[in-house]
């Protein structure tokens, strides 16, 4: 008996041996894949079988969301990240602030235009009549008179950066001094040119309009700022004293 119990004990610790040595060979190797890259080839046999699976089950597989977010940021925020990157950009802050605000009001006066009664050509306000045409052959609609004015109210009202203004619907520049009536306007370092609404006669038709802008900063002559208007307006567009540019698009 005892040695029959012997030579039992020793089956046993054999056949723990060898399952303990199975069980380090696994954890070996599943550590190996952890860590190594799979092959390509055994990629693609892993995705046949588990496409084969779902296929099999009846299942769709459903597409996995992206994990990149947008980075979407409002214009304020992105305006103040720019001008703090740029120094020489920070007097033209709340400039452009105050154009996405009059751009915001244009776009909901564009959508109510027809409620409000703001089609058609507009009427000079001392005779009753239509207005000429302009250079384009166009007539100045009511839409462009509105929008003019709040074009006008922005840039010049904003602070003291923007010392004169060119709009597409009048003749000649004007100072912001005799924009706002107050002579407390007249200074500043940049000039504005803009059309406050391109392409109204669109809205009839539902195409899309928009409003252009630029700003110019005065040309220096000598050591000093020149005021003299027609120096400031009547600069080429490839000229470093552009400093700013945009569009606004109304749909």
């Amino acid at each position: 008996l005892l040695k029959d119990k012997d030579t039992e004990r020793k089956r046993y610790q054999e056949m723990f041996g060898v399952l303990k040595i199975t069980a380090l060979a696994l954890a070996s190797t599943s550590f190996t894949l952890q860590n190594k890259q799979v092959s390509p080839y055994r990629k693609q046999l892993s995705l046949s079988a588990s496409s084969q699976e779902s296929y099999s089950s009846g299942e769709q597989q459903q597409p996995q969301p992206s994990t990149s977010k947008k980075r979407l940021q409002p214009f304020s925020r992105y305006l103040e990240i720019e001008c703090w990157k740029n120094s020489h950009l920070r007097d033209l802050e709340p400039v452009l602030i105050s154009i996405g605000q009059a751009c915001k009001q244009i776009n909901r006066i564009v959508q109510r235009a027809q409620t409000d009664d703001l089609y058609g050509n507009a009427l000079d306000k001392s005779t009753g009549l239509e207005l000429d045409e302009n250079v384009q052959g166009e007539v100045q609609q009511k839409l462009d008179v509105v929008c003019n004015e709040i074009m006008l109210r922005s840039l010049c009202g904003c602070g003291s950066a923007i010392a004169a203004v060119a709009s597409e619907e009048e003749e000649v520049p004007r100072c912001c001094s005799d924009v706002m009536g107050n002579s407390a306007f007249e200074t500043g370092d940049y000039v504005a040119v803009f059309d406050p609404l391109d392409g109204s006669k669109n809205i009839d038709s539902s195409l899309p309009v928009g409003t252009i802008f630029g700003i110019y900063k005065k040309p220096i002559k000598g050591t000093e700022t020149s005021d003299n208007l027609d120096d400031s307006f009547l600069q080429r567009g490839s000229n470093q004293n552009l400093v700013v540019g945009g569009y606004c698009l109304y749909s």
